[in-house]
């Protein structure tokens, strides 16, 4: 499984809400009124050039696998990423002997990307406080903690093999000539998986996907998540599969 560097962005996420009381109040303050200044939540930032936002994702748990109406329900936190060059503010604090790193900032001050799951039975629910961290050179991290139904072909649920099901992301209202959705190096994690008793992960990948449509020259990513999960089921103390 692969988790180093989504273990990475966590721990950083965590240790900039620690990070933060280290500085001096006035030089955060400083910050965010200059972030809440310069940003548009109604324009994505890009300038000549696609915006590059790269999205990964931490399985938690699953919740249900609903065989009869084809449906599975996980909490995952998205791990997505992306530069807004305007926000930086090196240059605000270079007189002073510890440059304020990053600040968390409510997203109703940013942009944030449209990026839906596009086989969610429903809208997510979201399970966190929406804050996104900000960098000093511009680049910010948004990771929403979600409680997400999606729809699968469960058939082979109960079978050995088990089911392959696919969480498809993309953005809602852009091509990729203005939004590059990526994920970089296929990056997925499962480091903060809770096991259940019901069901048991036989695998997952994760690939991104570039489409064009007849009616228009502009590509279109997706980046899908592929679980393969199948049934437990104890028979005299042995787990067996059925076939």
């Amino acid at each position: 499984m692969k988790s180093s560097p989504l273990i990475t962005c966590l721990c950083l996420f965590a240790y900039a809400h620690h990070a933060s009381a280290l500085y001096a109040k006035q030089d955060v303050l400083q910050v965010l009124e200059w972030v809440r200044e310069k940003s548009n939540p109604n324009l994505i930032p890009i300038n000549g050039e696609p915006l590059n936002v790269d999205l990964s994702l931490e399985l938690s748990t699953i919740r249900e696998v609903d065989t009869t109406r084809g449906e599975v329900e996980i909490i995952a936190m998205s791990m997505i990423r992306w530069t807004d060059p305007s926000l930086s503010w090196s240059h605000l604090l270079q007189d002073k002997e510890q440059l304020v790193d990053n600040v968390s900032i409510d997203t109703k001050y940013l942009w944030t990307p449209d990026i839906v799951a596009y086989n969610a039975v429903n809208a997510p629910e979201l399970l966190s406080t929406p804050l996104a961290l900000v960098s000093h050179d511009g680049e910010i991290l948004y990771v929403p903690n979600e409680r997400i139904r999606f729809r699968c072909n469960l058939e082979h649920f109960e079978t050995e093999e088990g089911s392959n099901c696919t969480l498809k992301y993309g953005s809602w209202t852009y091509n990729g000539g203005i939004l590059n959705l990526t994920n970089k190096n296929n990056q997925y994690s499962t480091w903060s998986y809770e096991e259940d008793p019901r069901f048991e992960i036989l695998g997952i990948h994760a690939e991104r996907n570039v489409k064009y449509y007849p009616c228009c020259p502009e590509p279109y990513p997706d980046v899908n998540f592929i679980l393969n999960i199948r049934k437990k089921t104890n028979q005299g103390g042995m787990f067996s599969w059925k076939k």
